[in-house]
């Protein structure tokens, strides 16, 4: 298995499908710190305007659902999970769930308003990170919304997941990757963990969620 992609055909070929078979009952429960997340990427869209969403990691729906019931979108996902694409897609056929990884988005230039990532960035292979960030912004229209919601440490670092020999947990602020472009600015951060919607030390427990909007028309001064 090539090292540079080996987290990706791990999880879209064995991990993807026992992820959600261990996860498959928390997934459709509303932790509060997931409860977080939805209610403020809702708080930014137009409570009236039909909204096209992308979520990476997108399970089997259920975020969708919850944020459709939260304000009116157009909902597409990627997962790697067949399983989880396949109960999403019986059980919300409005919405369009595909498989597939960040790294390459079946969907053209410009044609989301807002893309989520949905606790997935931390398993991305790092020679692919770069490649994730890139389909994201070349898929988000001028004017539109990243979401990252991910762990929130210190500093940058690394540790064993426990779940499969050799796939790795990388941890550390995603929305830099987009906030190095000025085209991007950070309109809010929250952090939190997930039984508990307050700020914690502990760095290993801690999550964040980050909303960055686009805009190419205020990314350089004109001199």
């Amino acid at each position: 298995m090539n090292r540079d992609t080996f987290q990706r055909d791990t999880f879209s070929e064995i991990e993807g499908d026992k992820y959600f078979e261990r996860n498959r009952k928390g997934l459709g429960e509303m932790s509060p710190g997931k409860r977080l997340v939805i209610e403020r990427i809702a708080h930014h869209l137009e409570s009236t305007k039909t909204t096209r969403v992308l979520e990476i990691g997108c399970a089997s729906g259920g975020n969708l659902a919850a944020l459709n019931s939260l304000r009116p979108i157009d909902g597409f996902g990627i997962e790697p999970s067949r399983d989880a694409v396949r109960v999403g897609n019986e059980n919300f056929p409005h919405f369009n769930l595909q498989v597939g990884t960040a790294d390459g988005l079946p969907f053209d230039d410009g044609s989301m308003e807002l893309v989520w990532f949905a606790f997935c960035l931390y398993l991305v292979d790092r020679p692919l990170l770069h490649r994730a960030v890139a389909e994201a912004d070349r898929v988000l229209k001028d004017g539109g919304i990243i979401a990252i919601h991910d762990f929130d440490p210190d500093v940058p670092c690394v540790r064993s997941y426990s779940h499969h020999r050799g796939v790795s947990s990388y941890k550390m602020n995603y929305s830099n990757l987009f906030l190095c472009d000025p085209a991007y600015t950070l309109v809010e951060k929250l952090s939190f963990t997930h039984a508990n919607v307050e700020w914690t030390s502990d760095a290993q427990q801690r999550l964040a969620f980050w909303l960055c909007r686009k805009n190419m028309a205020l990314a350089y001064r004109q001199e």
